[in-house]
């Protein structure tokens, strides 16, 4: 007799209840296959919004290193003497050249501004790295910056510098910048490339940006004064003698141009003109129009701006005689800083024999105060502008430049001492050219 298979306890028998628990397997895996299927897709986005956002982390990160890098170079511009690590220098003795000095040309002729290259005809590229606490930097004279790359994997943002003219030119069909405008190229990066710079590699990290701009030199002395000497008011003589020499080279030489008519003794005033023309005949005596001027239209007429801004630009120093304006000092920061305009507050005395200023690198000083000469054989090259009234002398000046006053101007002293005011067109064209402040020009800002 044919055996049966024994039910289980549901009545079923046990094959079929194989049969039915591989089933509900095979679904239960399907459903982990799809599960899991769903899973990876999410984790995938996760994946993938994670690195976007690491990526706009390390673009963002570039882009404000360049930005950077743009407020960087104007500051620097702005500045005096450096070194090789782009830091300031406080020895008035060294022979270090400004940031300005270093990477731009300014030709005194025509005021075109152009890059410095190497000797090998590659560009001059300053840079700066982050290193986690603060930016270090190199300011090379003639050499690829010389950074090193801070330890560790992480970003360490950094930016490369690049100075040039129009070239190549944009857009496409433009001629040369303007006299004084050139352009700066800031390139940031995540991770600097020691042997290139911000360069666009995978030494450079996942982030890159370049922007630039245009700079352009506001000019210390946008007016340069025709007379050797110029008085918004009157001029007075009370013992030295004031000897003007016009513009040697100009047949219509002026010595001195005042605004109120004024005494000009021959006994305490002497002028000397072109050769051929008489010394009187260089005077502008009793100008209305000058004399008509406000003390804040006299000053524009000079600096293009009034003193308030004039005195606030990134290129002024600030010399207040509350802390120290001796001669000294102010030959100092002269010598420590070409290029930029010296703003003394309070009395000036011309104390020392010492040279203010050169004939390579003249100085705009801008006295708000009186001024005295104590010293027998002073001397500076350069536009002294003089807000107060008073020049005390008692020892001998020679000025080679300008001398502006924005009031009277009242000569007193030893009827023995002189004061030599010769109208030097060089170096007021040397200061109209290379001295003032670097600013951007509006609108010029581009990032591709």
């Amino acid at each position: 007799m044919a055996s049966k298979s024994t039910p289980n306890r549901c009545g079923l028998p046990a094959a079929r209840h194989v049969r039915r628990g591989m089933a509900t397997l095979v679904v239960v895996m399907v459903l982990f296959f799809i599960v899991a299927l769903v899973a990876a897709y999410t984790s995938r986005n996760l994946i993938f919004e994670q690195r976007t956002s690491a990526n706009q982390y390390r673009g963002t990160q570039a882009f404000e290193a360049a930005e950077a890098g743009l407020e960087w170079a104007l500051t620097m511009l702005n500045s005096g003497r450096i070194d090789a690590t782009c830091q300031a220098h406080s020895d008035p003795a060294t022979t270090d050249r400004s940031f300005r000095e270093r990477y731009l040309n300014i030709d005194v002729a025509s005021g075109e501004v152009s890059a410095r290259v190497r000797s090998n005809g590659q560009a001059l590229r300053p840079a700066c790295v982050f290193d986690g606490s603060s930016w270090r930097c190199s300011c090379p004279l003639d050499a690829a910056p010389t950074l090193t790359q801070p330890a560790g994997a992480g970003p360490a943002p950094a930016f490369v510098l690049r100075f040039s003219g129009n070239t190549p030119a944009y857009p496409s069909v433009s001629g040369p910048y303007p006299p004084g405008v050139i352009r700066i190229e800031s390139t940031g990066c995540t991770r600097l490339d020691t042997a290139a710079g911000c360069a666009s590699s995978t030494a450079s990290g996942d982030g890159r940006a370049t922007v630039t701009i245009l700079a352009a030199l506001k000019s210390a002395v946008t007016t340069a004064p025709a007379a050797a000497v110029t008085v918004h008011r009157e001029l007075q003589g009370i013992g030295p003698k004031l000897i003007a020499f016009a513009n040697q080279g100009s047949a219509n030489g002026v010595s001195v141009h005042t605004g109120t008519p004024s005494n000009l003794d021959p006994a305490w005033a002497t002028f000397h003109g072109p050769p051929g023309t008489p010394g009187d005949r260089t005077v502008i005596n009793g100008d209305t129009l000058l004399n008509g001027l406000s003390p804040q239209r006299m000053f524009a007429s000079v600096f293009g701006m009034g003193h308030d801004t004039y005195r606030l630009q990134p290129a002024a120093v600030w010399v207040d005689c509350a802390v120290d304006c001796s001669a000294a000092a102010v030959r100092d920061k002269a010598l420590l800083n070409p290029g930029r305009v010296l703003w003394i507050k309070g009395d000036f005395d011309f104390s020392i024999a010492d040279e203010i200023g050169s004939a390579a690198s003249p100085v705009v000083m801008v006295i708000d105060g009186n001024v005295s000469v104590s010293n027998a054989n002073a001397r500076l090259n350069g536009l002294v502008y003089v807000v107060g009234d008073n020049w005390s002398s008692f020892g001998d000046l020679t000025l080679r430049g300008a001398l502006i006053a924005e009031s009277n101007l009242v000569l007193m002293g030893d009827a023995a001492t002189e004061n030599t005011i010769l109208h030097d067109p060089a170096v007021l064209q040397l200061l109209n050219r290379s001295s003032g402040s670097f600013v951007r020009v509006p609108g010029s800002w581009r990032d591709f």
